[in-house]
């Protein structure tokens, strides 16, 4: 029975959904580019195109996706559980897409390598947009204060931590990549659990308000079915034009475009600065795989501290520091191997610990939204939507400029063995260079749209629905 299933159960849920979505989420991210680039031999201008059309499909498919899980009631997407429930097989196929290449990678025609690599990422963000915008939803929906959303983001910073473990297992087993048979085997393996937990997530995670659906109707009361009262195109005006909702999303861009930038480009970096043999190939993993797992454990330890000061506040004081921490390893210079780890730590510690935070702000922006148009039920999926329209460019905007960088500095060359010593040094340099300049100013402009923001500190918009024969009637 829904009812008799407790939040701290329903919590759990969520956090195996988190457990399965790191999974593969950060190994797909860690991977791919370096996959492409490196094992299948990918041509720029075919790399150039496929994130081109991978960024034109993603900001078709939030909107459009978050419009229909909002507003329809086919089995696959009548509650938020449903939706991780049916489409957890196709998610972790599309995961398993890119790693097994259409040929030998030495013979196949560049047409073929460029478009396994449009199907790759089209297909994964389909699947990761339709299974992410439910989760995200989820987290909202599941619990509407802001203790009850703290110990979600503990419990799912968890499941995350573990998740996150997936990129050590795949450079152990596959010994950073040289052995790709053994690393196709381990991202299987990854496929499966991942599917598992997806699964778990959508028989148990049950909202708020499909639990009191549930008891209106065992009631007598008629279920309520999901409708809109607006069109797509007035809801999408509502939410954009939010001041709050704009701040955050242009807050939020920059932190994805940053995130993107260490989540693709952290291994190749570290390969080129930290030379082989500089430190031993077992602390080397465990190196990579701490760039992930490190900043779940931060957010998982430091959450009593946003608790404490409010996530603005923890947002604008991550803001400062990364701009004086870039600025002032920029002016020390590369130094020794020990130090550039540490540096490179921390950078993906701010960059993914704090976007960590971001469910919390769209959270409220959504409970506000809800209030304030007085709506018969929530449009979370929308709200998550719109927001991906505005954030998810960075996903391919972030590799495209890089690797258009790097290869003006020779980059695509660096594997014939064409480059002088003289070469290799400026390209070093110019990675070291993104590495400090990013923070500075990415900081810099995130400082700038967060002060725009004015929920702040103050708590959610507390929203009682009571479900009657009409609709729903929400008050404030």
């Amino acid at each position: 029975m829904t009812s008799r299933v407790s939040l701290h159960t329903r919590i759990v849920a969520l956090a195996a959904s988190s457990f399965g979505f790191s999974l593969v989420s950060s190994a797909f991210s860690f991977y791919y580019v370096k996959v492409f680039l490196n094992h299948y031999h990918i041509e720029e201008s075919w790399f150039q195109l496929s994130q081109t059309l991978f960024m034109i499909w993603n900001a078709i498919n939030d909107p459009l996706f978050a419009y229909f899980q909002d507003s329809t009631n086919f089995r696959c997407s009548r509650t938020r559980r449903e939706s991780v429930l049916y489409a957890a097989p196709l998610f972790a196929l599309s995961f398993l897409v890119p790693w097994f290449p259409w040929g030998d990678p030495e013979t196949l025609q560049p047409w073929v390598t460029g478009i396994h690599l449009i199907t790759a990422l089209c297909f994964w963000d389909t699947m990761y947009t339709y299974v992410g915008l439910a989760a995200c939803c989820l987290f909202t929906e599941l619990a509407s204060d802001n203790e009850a959303r703290l110990k979600m983001i503990r419990y799912n910073h968890i499941g995350c931590l573990v998740g996150s473990s997936s990129i050590f297992i795949l450079q152990y087993m596959s010994n950073q990549l040289e052995n790709f048979q053994a690393f196709q085997v381990g991202c299987v393996g990854v496929a499966v659990l991942s599917c598992l937990l997806h699964i778990y997530c959508g028989k148990y995670a049950h909202t708020e308000r499909e639990i009191q659906q549930e008891k209106d109707v065992k009631c007598g009361k008629p279920k309520v079915i999901k409708s809109q009262e607006y069109s797509y195109f007035t809801l999408t005006k509502q939410i954009l034009f939010n001041r709050d909702f704009l701040a955050f999303v242009i807050t939020n861009f920059f932190q994805e475009f940053h995130r993107t930038f260490l989540s693709n480009f952290f291994a190749i970096f570290a390969d080129q600065l930290i030379v082989k043999g500089a430190i031993p190939s077992f602390v080397r993993s465990l190196f990579y795989g701490a760039s992930s797992a490190v900043p779940k454990m931060v957010v998982i330890l430091g959450t009593g501290v946003v608790g404490r000061f409010g996530y603005f506040k923890v947002i604008r004081y991550s803001q400062v520091f990364m701009m004086v921490y870039g600025l002032f390893y920029f002016m020390i210079g590369m130094g020794n191997h020990w130090w550039l780890m540490l540096f490179m730590l921390t950078e993906s510690i701010f960059a993914d610990g704090i976007f960590s935070l971001f469910n919390l702000p769209l959270s409220d922006i959504a409970d506000n939204d809800l209030a304030r148009y007085n709506r018969r039920h929530p449009v979370t999926s929308m709200v998550y939507g719109m927001n991906a329209l505005v954030v998810k460019p960075a996903i391919s905007l972030s590799p495209m400029l890089v690797v258009k960088v790097l290869n003006t500095y020779g980059y695509d060359h660096l594997k014939d063995g064409t480059l002088t010593a003289t070469d290799v040094r400026e390209l070093s340099s110019v990675m070291f260079n993104l590495l400090c300049l990013f923070p500075c100013v990415i900081g810099f402009i995130q400082f700038c749209s967060w002060s725009f923001y004015s929920i702040r500190g103050k708590k959610p918009v507390e929203i009682t629905c009571v479900v009657l024969a009409g609709g729903n009637e929400c008050s404030t």
